[in-house]
């Protein structure tokens, strides 16, 4: 496996400190909450390509959702498993797992404040993941993987050759060792939120991520990661032994 180093990681290059404007360029993907679009932003001296992921609103007024810019209902996910380690007054604890109106509410203000969180701590801690630029009103920007011409693809759609697929494996192995040495799990991984660009895999979608500290479902739901991603890589010609694996990670959790 390998080695994840410890120093602290610089900001990427393309991030420059000059004066900018920030345009929209379309949406990049739509899903249950949220919607990514792509941004270009213009510094004087060059421009970069970001990712703005945007949580809709819970509940959206009459014709709301098309004047912010969105363009699906929103839906979202059974996910009191996720928020059992937030740490909330107890009034508001209450509310957001016993599912009332002014629970869902404070749920949605804070899934985009959970996921700027996590991924913070991921790009920090050494893992694969996009570059945390800023957090916004609704949700974050973030570095956008790809370039001009398309978006990187989804492991699960992406062609790779054997190699590549055992250096995906590997790059993986590297970032679940990062996470777990500073406390996290993914929580949702499966390789269709992982993405394959120039030979490089990146973690993606970090709002439900949990803490071993605070959530006692941790150690089921990394389990539950390392079985999702090892039955994928299995069926493509990389043998993984979920149980070894896992009890590896644990040993980098303690």
């Amino acid at each position: 496996m390998h080695s994840v180093a410890s120093a602290p990681r610089a900001v990427p290059s393309w991030l420059v400190d000059e004066p900018y404007e920030d345009h929209p360029r379309g949406t990049l993907k739509s899903g249950k909450e949220a919607e990514v679009f792509l941004v270009e932003r213009r510094f004087a001296s060059q421009t970069a390509l970001l990712a703005h992921k945007r949580y809709r609103p819970r509940y959206p007024g009459r014709g709301e959702l098309r004047a912010l810019g969105f363009s699906n209902s929103t839906v979202y996910r059974a996910d009191s498993v996720y928020k059992a380690g937030w740490f909330l007054p107890t009034r508001d604890k209450r509310a957001v797992m016993g599912g009332t109106a002014f629970g869902h509410r404070l749920a949605a203000r804070l899934w985009p404040l959970q996921e700027w969180t996590m991924l913070e701590r991921a790009w920090a801690s050494g893992a694969s993941v996009p570059y945390p630029v800023e957090r916004t009103e609704d949700g974050l920007l973030m570095e956008f993987i790809g370039d001009e011409r398309q978006a990187a693809q989804k492991l699960a759609q992406a062609r790779l050759s054997p190699d590549e697929i055992g250096s995906a494996w590997e790059q993986l192995l590297a970032s679940l060792q990062a996470l777990t040495m500073a406390g996290m799990v993914h929580a949702d991984l499966s390789a269709y939120n992982l993405l394959w660009w120039q030979g490089r895999v990146v973690l993606i979608d970090l709002p439900q991520a949990v803490e071993f500290t605070t959530n006692t479902d941790a150690y089921d739901l990394l389990h539950r990661d390392i079985a999702n991603v090892g039955a994928w890589f299995g069926r493509h010609g990389v043998p993984v032994d979920v149980e070894a694996t896992y009890a590896e990670m644990l040993a980098f959790a303690f």
